[in-house]
């Protein structure tokens, strides 16, 4: 009976060990995986980014003028191995529509390219300007310095990201009279007026880049549509004194698109 005792207990013992032994080797291992991910990951395809972005933003309609349209655009991203992710940060126009103070919070989703490295970036690029010079020599065309010099930057762009998202958004400003012009026989009044502060925008855009190490430089064109009405503009033209009478004519114009083109430098880990 002692001896069957003990030989149950030296079983158990034994397989509690190779149970606890199991559980740390795989534990390690996961471990070590995950570390050696880790070290062979290339310098730029890190996962995370920190972005910040200068440029301008405008009204899509070229008679509805905005003003001093600088934005300034700080943003951070996480994506996975496949390239899919998130965007989102904090923008900020000093002017927007020439209404001051405009903050907004980007949120997007985004799915962007894997990136060669420097070396290939410069490689591609200098194929990039050959290929060109050749095909101005072939249609008759003298090699031109500055068409080279463009085919061998579009060449080191090697890496594309596509976004698209919502931006809600607060305006401090208020109402701001644009000014006055004169017909022959009108006077007309143009104003912006500010209908909600609180705006919401749907975003599509893309962004081009090269790196050079865990650095990137590029640019991001955007469209934003407003979902909210916010800035509108007011055409109010009125008979000039001693001319045939008349009311007012007042014609209202809501901003509905905007433009945005972005420089941007940022950093991936």
């Amino acid at each position: 009976m002692k001896k069957k005792l003990f030989f149950i207990i030296a079983v158990l013992v034994v397989w509690g060990g190779a149970e606890a032994a199991a559980q740390t080797a795989q534990s390690a291992s996961a471990a070590g995986a995950a570390q050696t991910a880790k070290a062979v990951r290339p310098a730029g395809q890190g996962l995370e980014e920190i972005r910040f972005g200068v440029g301008v933003r405008g009204a899509v309609d070229r008679t509805l003028r905005n003003g001093s349209p600088e934005i300034v655009s700080l943003s951070y991203a996480r994506y996975n191995q496949k390239g899919l992710g998130f965007r989102t940060g904090l923008e900020f126009m000093p002017v927007n529509m020439k209404i001051d103070s405009y903050f907004g919070v980007p949120v997007a989703f985004s799915a962007r390219t894997r990136s060669r490295t420097f070396s290939q970036s410069v490689r591609t690029g200098l194929e990039s300007a050959a290929v060109g010079a050749v095909r101005d020599a072939v249609y008759g065309y003298e090699p031109n310095a500055r068409s080279i010099l463009g085919d061998f930057i579009i060449g080191l762009f090697n890496r594309a990201e596509f976004f698209a998202g919502l931006t809600p958004g607060y305006i401090f400003g208020s109402n701001v009279p644009r000014g006055l012009s004169y017909g022959e026989t009108t006077i007309t009044e143009q104003t912006v007026d500010l209908i909600h502060r609180l705006s919401f925008t749907a975003d599509v855009g893309f962004s081009m880049s090269f790196r050079i190490w865990n650095f990137n430089l590029g640019f991001a064109p955007a469209v934003h549509y407003y979902l909210t009405k916010n800035y509108v503009y007011v055409f109010e033209t009125s008979p000039i004194r001693g001319e045939l009478g008349g009311a007012p004519i007042i014609k209202e114009t809501p901003v509905r698109f905007q433009y945005s083109v972005l420089g941007y430098l940022s950093y991936s880990f």
